[in-house]
């Protein structure tokens, strides 16, 4: 059995919590996720909504560490 890593802060050297961002949708929650390139976003008839283009380009989930004493977070594309 190994013990989980302990992480500190790169800021002020307080302990980190492991977490992830939260990606809401209108009716549920998604892992956040870092997408190569520049966003795109879709029209349909000259109108261009909130909305962007994935495709096939390469994406990741994102994980974070956030320290507990001053709030810096560490964000990383797994």
């Amino acid at each position: 059995m190994t013990a989980e890593q302990v992480y500190t802060c790169t800021k002020c050297g307080s302990a980190m919590a492991k977490g992830f961002l939260a990606d809401k949708s209108e009716h549920s929650y998604h892992v956040g996720r870092w997408v190569e390139g520049e966003p795109e976003h879709p029209s349909l008839l000259g109108i261009t909504g909130q909305n962007v283009k994935i495709y096939e380009r390469p994406s990741f989930d994102v994980r974070s560490l956030r320290c507990e004493q001053c709030g810096f977070l560490e964000l990383y594309a797994v």
